[in-house]
């Protein structure tokens, strides 16, 4: 890849970290809360403990990306910089931040410190990172993009072979993905370093298969509705590690996504979406049954028993 990054590829809950190498290294994406010692861990291994991080960049701020903030900037006095419209929310306290609430999702608290915007440049002393503007899985994403290294971090705006999911009930953020995809498709990208998954070798490929995928739910948008909500879901059961039979109904009443997601785009009474995604979810894969409970069919680590929903201090913002 090139001696000015390390990439962590991690299961979920968490995402990848990329750690960029220099005089100040920084990382971007901490991961899962959960996750925090399997990151410090990986940090030793590189060289380069947290006490030693000059700088942690969030290329959004959902909980498998900015979950670990809470520790890596109390513990450690790291700064955090992320895009500006998300800097605003996330110190305001703002009921949208995070998505905590939206997508019921354990968020610990903390504060952003550099609020970035497009242009802007993080110098680790080895290599110059662009702060490029990339919406569409979140309204304030970001990627860091580094020229004359041919490298791009993109977070969940594009992976190897899929993309972060659109929100089926923002038409505006579609939008916003596909002119993401025009964007990144004019920089010069030799390796792409995604959110989830592995490297992405043939940059040019994969966003070009993204811009198709977008084209096709523009003209069936029940197809990203349900890579959405399919999503969302796949990974509540990790961070419950798991749901039998009878919690899964009560916790997609109270999400207020699902409840949204059943408003628009299927309008439907939410206790009529259950079902229905109960069988897609079994039909794709998304979700199996073992031993009696519903589980991700994806790979996880499972947090540990109560992680979720009794963090040692209160959730950012109430669930």
């Amino acid at each position: 890849m090139n001696d000015a990054v390390a990439f962590f590829q991690r299961p979920f809950p968490s995402a990848n970290a990329v750690l960029l190498r220099g005089e100040r290294p920084v990382l971007v994406d901490g991961g899962f809360g959960a996750d925090v010692p399997a990151l410090l861990a990986w940090l030793q291994a590189q060289g380069v403990p947290a006490e030693h991080l000059s700088l942690l960049v969030n290329t959004h701020f959902d909980c498998d990306h900015a979950g670990a903030n809470h520790v890596l900037s109390g513990q450690f006095s790291i700064p955090i910089a992320t895009h500006w419209a998300e800097a605003a929310l996330v110190n305001a306290r703002d009921a949208e931040a995070c998505r905590a609430r939206y997508l019921h999702q354990p968020v610990e608290p903390y504060r952003v410190d550099w609020a970035m915007e497009p242009g802007d440049v993080v110098d680790t002393g080895l290599a110059h990172w662009m702060v490029v503007e990339t919406p569409g899985h979140t309204a304030g994403h970001l990627s860091l993009h580094a020229p004359a290294l041919g490298l791009l971090v993109t977070g969940d705006a594009v992976h190897s072979n899929d993309l972060g999911w659109v929100d089926a009930t923002r038409p505006d953020m579609l939008d916003a993905a596909e002119a993401t995809m025009r964007r990144l498709a004019e920089l010069r990208i030799g390796c792409a370093l995604s959110g989830h998954g592995p490297p992405t070798t043939d940059p040019a490929a994969a966003l070009a298969v993204a811009a198709r995928r977008l084209a096709g739910w523009r003209s069936a948008p029940e197809r990203m509705a349900w890579h959405g909500a399919k999503r969302v879901f796949a990974y509540a059961l990790m961070v419950e590690n798991g749901l039998d039979e009878a919690e899964i109904t009560p916790l997609l009443l109270r999400s207020p996504w699902f409840v949204a997601y059943a408003a628009m785009p299927f309008c439907v009474d939410p206790a009529d979406l259950v079902g229905p995604l109960m069988a897609e979810m079994l039909r794709s894969g998304a979700a199996r049954w073992q031993g009696g409970r519903l589980v991700a069919g994806s790979p996880y680590t499972p947090p540990p028993p109560g992680w979720a929903w009794a963090p040692t201090e209160p959730t950012l913002w109430p669930m």
